[in-house]
C-alpha cells in the first residue's frame, strides 16, 4: 500500500532538514556570528539559512536582540527535536561504521555511585576486550546531573537508579538489572562498630560525609531519623569523590551514606557498613537509554557485561 502524502508543513520542513545543524548552532552560540566561526560560512549565509527556514515554518524561531539571538517557543520546540534527529544520525552513522568496520562504535557512558567503583569499570573491560575498536567516555555522576545530559543527546548510557514508572519518559528505555541497599558507612575501627545494632537515633549525633548532588541519600536518612524522632545531623563535608569520601573515612569518625554495591570498595579502604537497628531503604538500579542504541552491537556487548556483572553481586530486578 502506498504511503499517503505528508502533511504540506511537514513536506516543507523534511525539503529543508539540511538546515536543521544550522539552525542548532545558532541555537547553542546565542548569535549568528558565533555560530558562522564553528560551522564555517558567512554570517549573511547562516542568516539566509535561518530566515529560509523561518519562512519555511511561518514562524519566529529566534528573538533577536543587541545581546544576542535567544529561541521563541516554536525555537525551543524545534530544537528539541532537531537535537532527536542529531544524536540519530549519530547512532545511524556508528551503525553503518559497524557494519563496516567490523568491531568499530562509540558509547558515552555516565554511571553513578552505585556503579563507578565496580561494576561500571568491570563491563565496559569486558566491552573492550570483545570490541577492541571501540570508543568509550566515561563520566560519573549523580541522576540528577546525568539525567538532563541523556535527554539532551550528550550521553548514550547513564547507569543508576531507575525512577519511578510515573516519573519516567516515552522516549527513553529503562532496563532494571540490579536492587541496590541504602547503608551507612563508617571506618572499620569506629567505635559503632562495636555495637551489634546502631540505633538510627544515634545517627543525629555524628560528623556526616555527603556526595554533593546526592538527594535520595539525605532523603532516605531524614526519614530514618524523623520515623525515630531524632534531627537531621548538620553536613560537615561535601564533595563529588568516593575516593576522597574513603580516605577521610578511614582517618577520621565520619558517617556516609553509600549505596551497598560499594562494599567491596570500601573494604579495601578499612571502610564497613554500620549494622543498623533499622534498614535505610532500598532502590531499584539500572540502564538508561534511547531505544535506538539496542541497534548497535557495541551497547548489545556493554548490556551483556552488564548483566554478567550484576548477577554476580545481587539478584536481577525484574
Amino acid at each position: 500500500m502506498a504511503r499517503s502524502a505528508l502533511p504540506i508543513e511537514q513536506q516543507r520542513l523534511a525539503r529543508r532538514a539540511h538546515l536543521l545543524p544550522d539552525f542548532l548552532a545558532v541555537a547553542r552560540a546565542g548569535g549568528v556570528r558565533q555560530a558562522a566561526q564553528q560551522v564555517a560560512v558567512t554570517q549573511s549565509a547562516l542568516t539566509r539559512r535561518i530566515q529560509e527556514l523561518e519562512s519555511a515554518l511561518g514562524v519566529q524561531l529566534f528573538e533577536r536582540s543587541v545581546l544576542g539571538m535567544r529561541l521563541t517557543p516554536f525555537g525551543e520546540a524545534l530544537r528539541h527535536h532537531a537535537e532527536l534527529m542529531e544524536l540519530d544520525c549519530s547512532y545511524a552513522a556508528a551503525e553503518i561504521a559497524e557494519l563496516l568496520d567490523g568491531e568499530a562504535g562509540e558509547l558515552r557512558i555516565a554511571a553513578g555511585p552505585a556503579w563507578a567503583h565496580e561494576i561500571a569499570p568491570d563491563a565496559a573491560g569486558a566491552l573492550v576486550d570483545s570490541m577492541p575498536g571501540v570508543r568509550l567516555t566515561m563520566l560519573t555522576g549523580m541522576n540528577e546531573v546525568t539525567l538532563p545530559m541523556l535527554r539532551a543527546g550528550e550521553l548514550d548510557v547513564v547507569l543508576g537508579g531507575l525512577p519511578p514508572d510515573d516519573e519516567r519518559l516515552p522516549e527513553l528505555a529503562y532496563l532494571p538489572l540490579i536492587r541496590v541497599e541504602h547503608e551507612v558507612f563508617a571506618a572499620t575501627d569506629h567505635p559503632l562498630h562495636r555495637q551489634k545494632q546502631v540505633p538510627i537515633k544515634t545517627l543525629a549525633h555524628q560528623p556526616w560525609i555527603w556526595l554533593r548532588d546526592s538527594v535520595s541519600a539525605r532523603t532516605h536518612l531524614s526519614r530514618a531519623l524523623r520515623k525515630a524522632g531524632a534531627p537531621m545531623p548538620p553536613v560537615s563535608i561535601e564533595t563529588t569523590s568516593i575516593q576522597f569520601a574513603f580516605r577521610l573515612l578511614k582517618r577520621a569518625r565520619h558517617l556516609m551514606v553509600l549505596p551497598s554495591t560499594l562494599r567491596a570498595s570500601a573494604a579495601r579502604e578499612q571502610v564497613a557498613p554500620l549494622a543498623l537497628s533499622a534498614t535505610m531503604g532500598s532502590f531499584d538500579a539500572g540502564a538508561m537509554y534511547r531505544p535506538t542504541l539496542e541497534r548497535l552491537k557495541a551497547f548489545r556487548c556493554l548490556k551483556e557485561a552488564l548483566l554478567e556483572q550484576c548477577s554476580a553481586v545481587s539478584p536481577r530486578v525484574t
